[in-house]
This record gives C-alpha cells, structure tokens and sequence, in this order.
C-alpha cells in the first residue's frame, strides 16, 4: 500500500519495456503509478484527476497533442512531463513540445530513477500548493471596509476556501487573518477567484506577512506525513 502522501505518476506508453521500467523505478520512491496505452485515454485520465508526474511515450501518436492539451488545462498544466523519446529523428514540432525532460528509449530503472530525483522537490512543492487540506478554522476577512468572521474549510500553500455570512464580490481583493492550530496568526491579501450560492469562495494568496508563509509552509509539510490529503478542484 502506497502513503496517503506518495506522488501520483501516469505512464502514456504501449511498450511493456517502458512499463517496466518505470514501474519499478518509481517503487523506490513509493509512488504510484496509473497507465494507459494511448493518448486519447491519457487525455480522459488527465481531466478527472492532478498528477505529480507524467511519463510520455512521444513514439505514440497524438502525444504532442497530448502535451499541449495538458499545458493549456488547468490542474495539470504544471504537472512534471517526462517525454520518452525514440531512436528516430523527431520532428520540429516534437522537439519543440514542453516537456521537463526527455529520456532516451530503451530507458532503464536507473535512467527513470534519477530523472525523479532530480524531479522530486519541485513536484513537492507543486503538491503543497495545489492539495488542500480540510480544516475548520475561524477566518477574520475585510473586504471593501467591511470585516465580518468566516469559517475556513480547506487550506493550501496558495489558498483557502471559506463559507461567509455576507456575501464577497467576485474578483474582490480582501484583508484576512486565521490561526493555525499551532498559534501561528497568519494575515495577508487574497484575491475572490470562484463564489458559489452555498456561501463558499475561494480565496487565492496574493501575499502573506511577515513569517506567514515559512509557517504555512511548515504546517504543511507537517500534515503530509500524518494525515491524507485531498484535492480540491476550483470551484468547490
């Protein structure tokens, strides 16, 4: 069984060689992985879930339509691509595909591996700041003069989602300050990016104060080794 905090990797490939070796590549790390044969079900897999890595076997066709579609989404657009390149000479439009980095076929676990490694701070990073974890904290928020007491129900390195008493315009900057079960007090600026009819919005941090964001980020880091983390999509 994989840690409730392991990264999540998609292979687009129909080479078992390639399977192979990225699955047992990715045990070392403890992560799981998810596989598909063509591009059209990575497209499907890709808009239903965030992904910390994707491999790409750029011998399949479609796959630089893949990448671009992934680019221009948007809880994947950041997501790590690693394209699988093979011995042919690729294209211009190959060449020019934004992946983060490309390995050459045949690969080997040791190959995939390092590529990880070298991989693996910045996919954590992306992580803290995209999984959002559940809470229920008391939020002061002021917004256009007005200050009201909320309740925040997720939390994120770039974010937070909150049910108001008053209703906040969209696109609205505003004030806040929130509390940390370990008495940190974090205040700053967000901007109002989604509002629904249930009284929620999303607030995005524009800036935080002082310590606020090492502290956050230390919370954070701290509620991925105990406790799952669940994604949030924008918008609830």
């Amino acid at each position: 069984m994989t840690s409730p905090t392991a990264l999540e990797f998609l292979l687009v490939s129909a080479d078992y060689k390639t399977l192979t070796a990225v699955a047992g590549a990715l045990k070392q790390f403890e992560a799981s992985l998810g596989f598909v044969p063509t591009a059209d079900a990575a497209r499907d897999y890709v808009g239903r879930r965030k992904i910390d890595g994707i491999f790409v076997d750029l011998e399949l066709p479609g796959t630089v339509q893949l990448i671009h579609f992934i680019r221009e989404g948007s809880s994947n657009r950041t997501t790590m691509v690693f394209g699988c390149r093979g011995t042919g000479i690729e294209s211009k439009e190959l060449l020019e595909t934004r992946v983060n980095f490309l390995l050459q076929k045949p690969l080997s676990e040791e190959a995939v591996a390092m590529h990880v490694a070298a991989a693996k701070e910045a996919m954590g990073r992306e992580r803290r700041r995209y999984f959002r974890h559940s809470v229920n904290l008391p939020v002061s928020l002021t917004a256009n003069g007005m200050e009201q007491r909320a309740r925040m129900t997720n939390l994120s390195e770039g974010g937070m989602a909150v049910r108001v008493v008053k209703a906040v315009e969209y696109h609205a900057v505003i004030e806040f300050m929130f509390e940390l079960a370990i008495g940190a007090a974090i205040s700053g600026k967000g901007l109002i990016t989604w509002v629904n009819s249930e009284g929620m919005i999303g607030v995005a941090f524009q800036f935080l104060r002082g310590k606020g964001h090492d502290l956050l980020t230390s919370w954070l880091v701290e509620r991925q080794r105990y406790c799952p983390m669940a994604l949030v999509a924008d918008g609830e």
